[in-house]
Order: structure tokens, then sequence, then C-alpha cells
């Protein structure tokens, strides 16, 4: 699950702060805190956005079923420059739910009756 994190990390940054502006002074123009949604599997999506916080800018998580669009859990985080603080919180909000990136196949046969939350 780490290496699916730091990939989910390292495009959200490319995405929405390939500067990797630190959250001081005005936003560069390539900087864009708009929620946008990853898959970790099937059964689960990622949302990561950046927010402001009083004086200080923190990075969201938000864990929803695909299948409810439920929310299953929100983590912040410190900072909007750290693609490594960025996983880091990406791998502890999934570990916390056993959100796991492994996918089922059709041909497993002790996978039957798996909800993908191994």
């Amino acid at each position: 699950m780490r290496k699916k994190a730091l990939e989910i990390a390292e495009e959200h940054f490319r995405r929405v702060n390939p500067s990797l502006w630190d959250g001081v002074g005005e936003p560069p123009a390539d900087f864009d805190n708009h929620q946008i949604t990853y898959s970790v599997n099937r059964y689960t999506e990622l949302d990561v956005s950046f927010e402001r916080d009083s004086d200080s800018w923190r990075h969201c998580c938000k864990l929803r079923d695909t299948l409810t669009d439920r929310i299953l859990a929100i983590q912040y985080g410190p900072g909007i420059h750290s693609p490594q603080e960025l996983a880091d919180t990406i791998l502890e909000i999934c570990q916390r739910n056993a959100v796991s990136d492994w996918e089922p196949t059709e041909n497993c046969l002790m996978c039957e009756g798996s909800n993908g939350y191994e």
C-alpha cells in the first residue's frame, strides 16, 4: 500500500501544486486547492484536497465507499508542500480503516465473498 500511497501523493502534487508551494504568501498561478478523487481499489476512493486552517494550510484525505458513496473516514495532515507527508497520511488513513490496494480476481477461490477490505 505504501507504493500506491506515494503514487497518489505524487500525482496529486503534479496536478495541484507542481511548484511545491509551502503555503506562505500568495499562492502561485499553478496552485489549485480543488478536491481530486483517486481510486484506491474497486471498493474505495480517496478524495484529496488542500485546505486553509486559520493561518496555515493542511491536506485533507477522505476515504469513500465507491458503492454507497459514504465517507468512511477523514484525516488531516500538516502542510501542502511535501508529497511524502501526504503519502504518510494516505497510508495511515488506509491502514486505520483496513483498506488495501489489493484487488481480488475472478479466479481467486479464497476471495469469494470478499469485500476488498482485507
